[in-house]
Protein backbone atom coordinates (compact mmCIF):
# COMPACT_ATOMS: atom_id res chain seq x y z
CA UNK A 1 0.00 0.00 0.00
CA UNK A 2 2.89 2.06 0.80
CA UNK A 3 4.56 1.76 -2.56
CA UNK A 4 1.89 2.63 -4.42
CA UNK A 5 1.40 5.71 -2.84
CA UNK A 6 5.07 6.89 -2.93
CA UNK A 7 4.47 7.69 -7.14
CA UNK A 8 1.74 10.45 -5.60
CA UNK A 9 3.87 11.83 -3.00
CA UNK A 10 6.92 11.93 -4.90
CA UNK A 11 5.04 13.56 -7.37
CA UNK A 12 3.60 16.03 -4.92
CA UNK A 13 6.74 17.24 -3.77
CA UNK A 14 7.92 17.63 -7.41
CA UNK A 15 5.33 19.91 -7.51
CA UNK A 16 5.90 21.87 -4.31
CA UNK A 17 9.35 22.35 -5.78
CA UNK A 18 8.29 23.68 -8.88
CA UNK A 19 6.41 25.88 -7.63
CA UNK A 20 8.58 27.13 -4.89
CA UNK A 21 11.34 27.92 -8.16
CA UNK A 22 8.39 29.93 -9.94
CA UNK A 23 8.35 32.39 -6.85
CA UNK A 24 11.85 32.61 -6.99
CA UNK A 25 11.83 33.18 -10.70
CA UNK A 26 8.92 36.03 -10.40
CA UNK A 27 12.03 37.42 -7.70
CA UNK A 28 14.13 37.48 -9.94
CA UNK A 29 12.14 38.90 -12.85
CA UNK A 30 11.03 42.07 -10.74
CA UNK A 31 14.65 42.57 -9.76
CA UNK A 32 15.54 42.12 -13.48
CA UNK A 33 12.71 44.78 -14.16
CA UNK A 34 13.21 47.11 -11.97
CA UNK A 35 17.18 47.40 -12.14
CA UNK A 36 18.99 49.18 -15.41
CA UNK A 37 21.66 46.36 -15.47
CA UNK A 38 20.79 45.01 -18.65
CA UNK A 39 22.99 46.83 -20.81
CA UNK A 40 26.47 48.34 -19.91
CA UNK A 41 28.83 49.76 -22.03
CA UNK A 42 32.09 51.66 -21.52
CA UNK A 43 33.86 54.58 -23.59
CA UNK A 44 37.60 54.32 -22.75
CA UNK A 45 38.77 57.98 -22.15
CA UNK A 46 35.39 59.57 -22.36
CA UNK A 47 33.04 61.26 -25.31
CA UNK A 48 32.42 64.50 -24.68
CA UNK A 49 28.88 65.77 -24.95
CA UNK A 50 28.86 69.49 -26.18
CA UNK A 51 25.36 69.56 -24.55
CA UNK A 52 26.22 69.08 -21.28
CA UNK A 53 29.89 70.07 -21.97
CA UNK A 54 30.41 67.02 -19.63
CA UNK A 55 32.60 63.23 -21.01
CA UNK A 56 30.35 60.49 -20.98
CA UNK A 57 32.07 57.64 -19.69
CA UNK A 58 29.50 54.61 -18.72
CA UNK A 59 26.04 54.15 -19.37
CA UNK A 60 23.96 51.20 -17.93
CA UNK A 61 20.48 50.97 -19.27
CA UNK A 62 17.29 48.80 -19.00
CA UNK A 63 13.70 48.09 -19.46
CA UNK A 64 12.05 51.46 -18.31
CA UNK A 65 15.29 53.88 -17.53
CA UNK A 66 18.98 54.32 -18.00
CA UNK A 67 21.94 55.88 -15.95
CA UNK A 68 24.76 57.57 -17.24
CA UNK A 69 28.48 58.36 -15.33
CA UNK A 70 29.58 61.63 -16.56
CA UNK A 71 32.96 63.29 -15.98
CA UNK A 72 34.98 66.88 -16.07
CA UNK A 73 38.58 67.72 -15.63
CA UNK A 74 39.53 71.22 -14.05
CA UNK A 75 42.87 72.04 -12.68
CA UNK A 76 43.67 72.82 -9.35
CA UNK A 77 46.00 75.50 -7.69
CA UNK A 78 48.85 72.87 -8.15
CA UNK A 79 48.04 72.83 -11.93
CA UNK A 80 46.75 69.21 -11.34
CA UNK A 81 43.96 67.35 -12.92
CA UNK A 82 40.81 67.37 -11.18
CA UNK A 83 38.13 64.30 -12.20
CA UNK A 84 34.77 65.40 -11.32
CA UNK A 85 32.02 62.71 -11.66
CA UNK A 86 28.34 62.85 -11.94
CA UNK A 87 25.84 60.05 -11.89
CA UNK A 88 22.01 60.87 -13.68
CA UNK A 89 19.42 58.27 -14.28
CA UNK A 90 16.33 59.16 -16.42
CA UNK A 91 13.31 57.26 -17.22
CA UNK A 92 13.05 56.36 -21.49
CA UNK A 93 10.43 58.29 -22.74
CA UNK A 94 8.57 55.64 -24.55
CA UNK A 95 5.37 58.24 -25.91
CA UNK A 96 7.44 61.46 -27.01
CA UNK A 97 5.80 63.91 -29.52
CA UNK A 98 7.04 64.27 -32.98
CA UNK A 99 9.11 67.42 -32.44
CA UNK A 100 10.89 65.60 -28.95
CA UNK A 101 11.68 62.49 -31.62
CA UNK A 102 12.90 64.40 -33.93
CA UNK A 103 15.64 66.44 -31.76
CA UNK A 104 16.43 63.08 -29.99
CA UNK A 105 18.85 62.11 -32.25
CA UNK A 106 19.47 58.74 -30.38
CA UNK A 107 15.98 57.51 -31.00
CA UNK A 108 14.18 56.31 -34.02
CA UNK A 109 10.74 54.78 -34.98
CA UNK A 110 12.79 51.73 -35.18
CA UNK A 111 14.21 51.83 -31.81
CA UNK A 112 11.41 53.18 -29.95
CA UNK A 113 9.41 49.81 -31.30
CA UNK A 114 11.54 47.71 -29.62
CA UNK A 115 11.73 49.59 -26.45
CA UNK A 116 7.62 49.76 -26.01
CA UNK A 117 7.32 45.98 -26.81
CA UNK A 118 10.09 45.18 -24.36
CA UNK A 119 8.52 47.06 -21.86
CA UNK A 120 4.92 45.56 -22.67
CA UNK A 121 6.00 42.30 -22.18
CA UNK A 122 7.62 42.85 -19.37
CA UNK A 123 3.94 43.65 -17.77
CA UNK A 124 2.34 41.02 -19.15
CA UNK A 125 4.99 38.28 -17.91
CA UNK A 126 4.16 39.91 -14.28
CA UNK A 127 0.49 39.01 -14.80
CA UNK A 128 0.76 35.85 -16.02
CA UNK A 129 2.75 35.09 -13.57
CA UNK A 130 0.35 36.11 -11.06
CA UNK A 131 -2.19 33.98 -12.65
CA UNK A 132 0.04 31.00 -13.52
CA UNK A 133 0.50 31.24 -9.31
CA UNK A 134 -3.00 31.46 -8.79
CA UNK A 135 -3.60 27.81 -10.63
CA UNK A 136 -0.55 26.69 -9.16
CA UNK A 137 -1.81 27.12 -5.65
CA UNK A 138 -4.67 25.31 -5.59
CA UNK A 139 -3.23 22.58 -7.68
CA UNK A 140 -1.13 21.69 -4.80
CA UNK A 141 -4.99 22.24 -2.68
CA UNK A 142 -6.88 19.73 -5.39
CA UNK A 143 -4.32 18.07 -7.36
CA UNK A 144 -6.95 17.37 -10.77
CA UNK A 145 -4.90 16.77 -13.98
CA UNK A 146 -7.51 19.59 -15.76
CA UNK A 147 -5.85 22.09 -13.07
CA UNK A 148 -2.29 20.79 -13.49
CA UNK A 149 -2.35 21.44 -17.70
CA UNK A 150 -3.72 24.96 -17.20
CA UNK A 151 -1.05 25.30 -14.57
CA UNK A 152 1.61 23.68 -16.91
CA UNK A 153 0.12 25.99 -19.81
CA UNK A 154 0.14 29.13 -17.94
CA UNK A 155 3.86 28.82 -16.72
CA UNK A 156 5.06 28.34 -20.51
CA UNK A 157 3.34 30.91 -21.45
CA UNK A 158 5.14 33.17 -18.77
CA UNK A 159 8.40 31.77 -20.02
CA UNK A 160 7.21 32.78 -23.74
CA UNK A 161 6.88 36.36 -22.61
CA UNK A 162 9.95 36.25 -20.69
CA UNK A 163 11.76 35.26 -23.89
CA UNK A 164 9.99 37.38 -26.59
CA UNK A 165 11.12 40.45 -23.92
CA UNK A 166 14.80 38.88 -24.16
CA UNK A 167 14.83 39.02 -27.50
CA UNK A 168 13.45 42.01 -28.21
CA UNK A 169 15.84 43.40 -26.38
CA UNK A 170 18.79 42.07 -28.08
CA UNK A 171 17.40 43.00 -31.18
CA UNK A 172 17.23 46.70 -29.45
CA UNK A 173 20.87 46.66 -28.47
CA UNK A 174 21.99 45.31 -31.84
CA UNK A 175 19.92 47.91 -33.70
CA UNK A 176 21.23 50.85 -31.81
CA UNK A 177 24.78 49.45 -32.66
CA UNK A 178 24.58 49.40 -35.69
CA UNK A 179 22.56 52.40 -36.60
CA UNK A 180 22.70 54.59 -33.32
CA UNK A 181 25.74 55.87 -32.55
CA UNK A 182 24.18 58.43 -30.59
CA UNK A 183 22.61 55.88 -28.32
CA UNK A 184 26.11 53.42 -28.32
CA UNK A 185 28.96 54.97 -29.48
CA UNK A 186 31.32 53.63 -31.82
CA UNK A 187 33.86 53.12 -29.22
CA UNK A 188 31.98 51.44 -26.68
CA UNK A 189 32.71 48.32 -25.14
CA UNK A 190 28.72 47.22 -24.20
CA UNK A 191 28.16 43.88 -22.51
CA UNK A 192 24.93 42.73 -20.83
CA UNK A 193 24.34 42.93 -17.13
CA UNK A 194 22.91 41.02 -14.43
CA UNK A 195 19.91 41.91 -14.87
CA UNK A 196 19.51 40.35 -18.30
CA UNK A 197 20.80 37.43 -16.56
CA UNK A 198 18.38 37.45 -14.19
CA UNK A 199 15.79 36.99 -16.67
CA UNK A 200 16.72 34.40 -18.41
CA UNK A 201 16.71 32.53 -15.14
CA UNK A 202 13.59 33.03 -14.61
CA UNK A 203 12.64 31.96 -17.94
CA UNK A 204 14.86 28.57 -17.13
CA UNK A 205 12.32 28.36 -13.76
CA UNK A 206 9.17 28.54 -15.56
CA UNK A 207 10.00 26.16 -18.44
CA UNK A 208 11.31 23.53 -16.04
CA UNK A 209 7.75 24.71 -14.00
CA UNK A 210 5.52 23.96 -17.04
CA UNK A 211 6.73 20.73 -18.09
CA UNK A 212 6.63 19.41 -14.54
CA UNK A 213 2.99 19.80 -13.96
CA UNK A 214 2.76 19.00 -17.65
CA UNK A 215 4.33 15.63 -17.26
CA UNK A 216 2.47 15.07 -13.99
CA UNK A 217 -0.72 16.05 -15.66
CA UNK A 218 -2.07 12.35 -16.52
CA UNK A 219 -5.17 11.03 -15.29
CA UNK A 220 -5.52 8.55 -12.50
CA UNK A 221 -8.04 5.67 -12.02
CA UNK A 222 -9.79 5.23 -8.68
CA UNK A 223 -10.60 1.62 -9.10
CA UNK A 224 -6.52 1.18 -10.41
CA UNK A 225 -5.03 3.29 -7.35
CA UNK A 226 -4.58 2.61 -3.68
CA UNK A 227 -6.74 3.74 -1.16
CA UNK A 228 -4.36 6.64 0.02
CA UNK A 229 -4.17 8.12 -3.36
CA UNK A 230 -5.86 11.29 -3.23
CA UNK A 231 -4.61 12.17 -6.55
CA UNK A 232 -6.79 9.62 -8.11
CA UNK A 233 -9.93 10.68 -5.99
CA UNK A 234 -9.13 13.74 -7.24
CA UNK A 235 -9.53 13.08 -10.99
CA UNK A 236 -12.48 10.89 -10.85
CA UNK A 237 -15.58 12.91 -12.05
CA UNK A 238 -17.77 14.89 -10.03
CA UNK A 239 -21.54 13.98 -9.95
CA UNK A 240 -23.62 17.04 -9.47
CA UNK A 241 -27.34 16.18 -8.11
CA UNK A 242 -30.22 18.56 -8.04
Amino acid sequence: MTNMAAPYMWEKRLLYSSTGGTLFGVLLHIIAVATTHWLTFEIPGGLYINSTGRFLSEVQSGLWRSCKTEFTITKDSNNQNIKHTYETCARHNLFPTDSELHRDKSTDFQFLDYMRTGSAFGIIALLVMVLGHIFAIYTLRRPRYILKRLTALMHLMTAACVLVENEVFIRRVEYADAHLPERIPNKANHTYGYSFVLSWMCFVFFVIAGIVFLLTSHKRKAEMADIDDTGAEEDEPVAIRR
